[in-house]
């Protein structure tokens, strides 16, 4: 009897230690889900209980780091979330790229938080100073991506005004132009252009990624810098000035330059059939100039109608270089590096004609004469 009495005893110790060992877990885990809420606000709706009560424990304990933000020296940085991207790769590559302190800490926080789930592909404009958690709630918000405006080269202003209307800027289309059209005396200033001039032909091609919140004026000074930047590595001032051009003519030369022809290896090549007809005195009898005049083409939807008529070739418009000598009043594009360079150094060549291959390259037969011009046309 006193042997069972014992047992029982002691299967009753075991049994009231292990109620109390849960009742403490539960208060514990109810103590640290409270605080983790307070800092960190609800669990996701799909987390289990088991990771809720780890992951509270990891946020609680490391809510110094969470609250603390790396040193930068820059005002923001570009973070990019790539396609496919896991979440572990995207918190490590936060740590590695000094965002946060951990990138364990930042997936936790993510992982409780649900917000895990709304992490999409993009890049992000990321602020110095930002907490783990504010950068975490950033890449989870997909209405905080960066917009991309893509500016190809040869577009004009009207083309790159579209793509801002589609992607959603806080500025529009029409303000974009308006700017572009009687810019401020500082931008003009930063550029060297007289009074009255506009910014076709300074837009610089290429990806840009902008903040949602950017300004129409911040966003201009993005484009501008690009094209300040490159005219100053590339010399392209003094080297419009060696073949007798102010720098706004050589980017006008530049932007029919790269309306003729995709081919970067011969933009050389017709900069300088375009400076031997300048020199002999010729007009210029670009297509480009012409399509840059009539404007819209609505029946192609398009801003460079193709296949010209003969009327085409007569439209009244200081543009229209089969009727007008010497270059155009301004640029009719926006060029890319290889069309400036091509304006500022030329070939040296004694062509006075060009005409597009019959083998659909794009690329062109160059020639002296009109006859040999002639013969190249295609059957």
């Amino acid at each position: 009897m006193a042997a069972r009495y014992k047992q029982g005893s002691a299967l009753t110790v075991i049994l009231i230690l292990a109620a109390l060992v849960l009742v403490l877990a539960g208060l514990t885990l109810a103590v640290l889900d409270r605080r983790a809420r307070i800092l960190y606000g609800p669990p996701g709706e799909f987390i289990s209980l088991p990771d809720r009560a780890r992951y509270a424990l990891m946020l609680y304990n490391g809510r110094r780091q969470m609250e603390s933000a790396p040193a930068r020296p820059e005002l923001e940085r570009k973070f990019s979330i790539n396609p496919g991207d896991s979440l572990g790769a995207i918190c490590q590559k936060l740590e590695a790229d000094s965002y946060v302190l951990s990138g364990d800490l930042t997936c936790a926080y993510l992982a409780y938080s649900g917000k895990d789930r709304f992490i999409q592909s993009g890049t992000f404009t990321l602020e110095t100073g930002l907490t783990p958690k504010a950068i975490a709630d950033r890449l989870a918000d997909a209405t905080a991506r960066d917009i991309p405006l893509l500016i190809f080269a040869g577009w004009r202003a009207e083309e790159i005004a579209f793509q801002v209307n589609q992607n959603g800027f806080v500025f529009s289309g029409d303000e974009f132009l308006a700017f572009v059209d009687e810019p401020p005396a500082y931008v003009l200033d930063l550029l060297g252009l007289p009074a009255g001039s506009g910014l076709e032909g300074f837009l610089f091609p290429g990806t840009y990624s902008f903040k949602p919140t950017i300004t129409l004026e911040q966003a201009m000074a993005f484009v501008l810098t690009g094209f300040v930047d490159f005219a100053q590595d590339n010399a392209l001032e003094a080297g419009y000035a060696r073949q007798g051009l102010s720098l706004a003519e050589g980017i006008t030369l530049a932007s029919i330059i790269q309306r003729e022809t995709n081919d970067n290896q011969e933009m050389p090549i017709i900069a300088s059939v375009l400076y031997n007809r300048l020199a002999s005195g010729m007009r210029l009898e670009t297509d480009p100039t012409v399509q840059y005049a009539l404007g819209y083409y609505e029946p192609d939807e398009t801003w460079w109608k193709s296949g010209l008529t003969l009327e085409d070739l007569q439209v009244n418009s200081p543009y229209n270089t089969y009727v007008v000598n010497g270059l155009p009043p301004a640029p009719i594009s926006n060029p890319g590096p290889e069309a400036l360079k091509a304006a500022a150094s030329p070939a040296s060549s004694d062509f006075l004609f060009f005409r597009a291959k019959c083998d659909g390259s794009g690329s062109h037969n160059f020639s002296i004469t009109y006859e040999e011009h002639l013969k190249n046309g295609c059957d």
